[in-house]
This record gives structure tokens, C-alpha cells and sequence, in this order.
């Protein structure tokens, strides 16, 4: 379904069917994903709405539209907007990669709307000003590369990435599957995405994990020593959060181990949902 929020139209979906007295789970993609990506994750009956949204520029949600709509608080003002508009004003809310920083930005924006917080693969943002400098720099690049050349050419160069080999041993009907949700995308928006909410151009949100008052669960792969890492330097700034680690998963854990992943995220928001 499409919902039109300031001018541009908005795509989700219902993952399970609404009943008004339950929890929703909104959920947010990754970089080149759908909503799509959320559907052979949750395969079980649910006591709770699960909906997912296609971030601006991806999917079957607009992507000509000004780059300014692309910004992080743009989006979250955004999806504000639509939660409010499908009658939901608080909700738990549970964002992969790119998606996740989306999510942690919302929580920050937002922090009234959000009941609890899941992040799978996430990131607070880089700290240091050198680094935000050298990833835009990379990010910008990328860019360049997607406006400039077939959208296969820039799929291969992204599957080639090292963060996704453990995603070499998914199923075959997963694997093109997964190949067909990234040609899909279209240029433009994906480099928009980069250029406008990329991780160089985004906020750094880690002095404000100490002020969210609300339970976190990070969710990372064994395989991702990276995310490893950053889950636990998050913890020391807030101790109170979860880290789940899932064996033999790497970056999308979703996806590689999607019975695992629902397992988890269930089990931690039923400790609020009774």
C-alpha cells in the first residue's frame, strides 16, 4: 500500500494482520533492501503488527523527488508523519545496516514514539571528523559510480564486498532473491541515500545513547567481527543494553538465519507485551 506524506509516496506493508490493541514492529531496510527483505523473517502466527516500510529512494517508495527529502531528519519526520497517519503513535521499531542508523536517528528525533528499539548491524555514526570525512569522500564516490554505470555493474561490485561473504552460503532461490531486490533499485535513489543520509553525512549519535530511556537489543552476526566491536563500545556508553550475538550469521542475520532472528526479537519484546 502507498500513502502520500509532504508529497511523496510512501510504500509499506503489513507483515501480519493489524489488530489495533497490539504492539506494531516497525521495520526499517538496509542499503539497496525493501520491505520485502522482512518477509521470510517472520513466518510464525504473531501477537503483535509487524510493519515495514521502504525508506525513500528503494523499493516502491518515490525517489525523484528533492534531495533534501533524503536527509535523516527528513525521513524520520517522515515516517512520523505515517505511523500517525495509519494511527499508530508508538510503536517498537527494529532497523537492519542502514535502516538501524535510521532507526537510532528516529529514537533520537522522536524519542516519545518509541517503546523499544532493536538494531541489527547498526551503527551510532563515526565520531572523529577525520572519519566522517574519509567515508563521505567514499560514499561520494560510490555515488558517482552508480549514476555512472549499469546498475549490475554496481550490484556485483556491492555483493563482492567482504561484509557479505557469509551471504555466499545462503540457499540458491534466497541468493537471487536477494540479487534481483538490489538490480530493482534505481540509481538515483540509491545514490541519493548515499549522498543525503550516508554514514559520512550522518549525525553522531553517540553521546546521545546514554539519554535513550528505553530497552535496546543490538543483534549481530558471529561472522561480523566489526559490528561485534561497535555493539560493545554502544554498551559502554549504555549498559543496560542487550547483545545478542547469533551464531553462524554474519552482517544480515535476518537473512541468514531468519529463525533465529524472529526467535530473538520476539523473545526480547515479549518481555514488554506480557
Amino acid at each position: 500500500m502507498k500513502i502520500n506524506i509532504n508529497g511523496v509516496n510512501y510504500y509499506y506493508e503489513w507483515l501480519s494482520p493489524y489488530e489495533a490493541d497490539r504492539l506494531t514492529l516497525v521495520c526499517f531496510h538496509g542499503f539497496t533492501g525493501t520491505s520485502d527483505t522482512f518477509i521470510p523473517t517472520f513466518q510464525k502466527e504473531q501477537d503483535i503488527n509487524i510493519l515495514a516500510i521502504d525508506l525513500i529512494g528503494h523499493g516502491q517508495t518515490d525517489c525523484y523527488v528533492h534531495p533534501y527529502r533524503y536527509q535523516l531528519d527528513c525521513l524520520c519526520q517522515d515516517i512520523a508523519l505515517l505511523t500517525e497517519n495509519l494511527g499508530i503513535f508508538q510503536f517498537a521499531l527494529l532497523g537492519y545496516s542502514m535502516g538501524a542508523r535510521a532507526a537510532l536517528g528516529f529514537t533520537c528525533l522522536f524519542p516519545q514514539k518509541v517503546l523499544q528499539l532493536i538494531l541489527e548491524s547498526g551503527s551510532p555514526g563515526l565520531e572523529s571528523k577525520t572519519e566522517r570525512m574519509a567515508r563521505k569522500r567514499s560514499d561520494e564516490d560510490l555515488a558517482g559510480f552508480i549514476m555512472s554505470r549499469p546498475i549490475e555493474e554496481f550490484v556485483d561490485k556491492w555483493e563482492r564486498l567482504s561484509l557479505f561473504d557469509s551471504q555466499k552460503r545462503l540457499p540458491i532461490q534466497t541468493k537471487k532473491t536477494l540479487r534481483q531486490e538490489r538490480l530493482s533499485q534505481r540509481p538515483y535513489g540509491l545514490a541519493c541515500s548515499l549522498w543525503y543520509m550516508g554514514t559520512g553525512v550522518q549525525p553522531d549519535f553517540w553521546s546521545a545513547l546514554a539519554n535513550i530511556d528505553i530497552p535496546i537489543l543490538l543483534i549481530v552476526g558471529e561472522l561480523d567481527p566489526k559490528f561485534q566491536q561497535i555493539a560493545q563500545k554502544m554498551k559502554t556508553k549504555h549498559p543496560v543494553i542487550d547483545i545478542e550475538i547469533v551464531s553462524g550469521a554474519g552482517h544480515c542475520i535476518h537473512l541468514e538465519k531468519p529463525q533465529v532472528f524472529e526467535e530473538v526479537v520476539l523473545t526480547f519484546l515479549s518481555r514488554f507485551t506480557g
